[in-house]
């Protein structure tokens, strides 16, 4: 996590199995062999077999693009100095907030309910971010105070 004394970076992804290139090729397989098999069954004069072959991809495809399109998510929080750089990576959508480091303020997670926190709020004039979805729960208050400390650091 540390670079240099007055550098920190949070990074924080979504533990996923498959990248999107794994996924595209994991689909390119199984659009191979399912095309093998229904090629075979047609051959062998059981054509009915193709339209639910064609159906099966279709929403496997379908799956897999949803998976693959939120597999590269992340959320990277970069105080250097007295520059606090909050750089949100979800979906094809990417958003980048540069703060002075002084004002920014830190709300820890607040209990919603017994088993689920809400994420940590980080704020500075009337602009908030939330952050630390790609985090358990009970690691989001260690999250904040590591924040909170590394800012007052940059103060003193």
């Amino acid at each position: 996590m540390d670079n240099t004394p007055t550098s920190r970076i949070w990074h924080m992804r979504r533990n996923c199995s498959f990248t999107p290139r794994q996924v595209g090729l994991f689909y390119l397989s199984m659009v191979c062999f399912s095309c093998l098999i229904a090629a075979y069954f047609w051959w062998q004069g059981a054509w009915m077999i193709l339209p639910f072959t064609f159906a099966e991809l279709l929403v496997l495809g379908i799956a897999l693009l949803i998976y693959a399109r939120h597999a590269s998510d992340y959320e990277r929080v970069i105080l250097n100095g007295t520059e606090f750089t909050i750089e949100l990576f979800l979906g094809n959508r990417r958003t980048i907030v540069r703060w002075n480091a002084p004002w920014v303020r830190v709300k820890d997670p607040e209990l919603k309910s017994d088993t689920q926190k809400h994420l940590v709020t980080l704020e500075m004039g009337q602009e908030s971010v939330q952050i630390g979805q790609f985090i358990f729960a009970h690691e989001r208050a260690h999250l904040a105070q590591e924040i909170r400390s590394a800012i007052n650091g940059v103060l003193h």
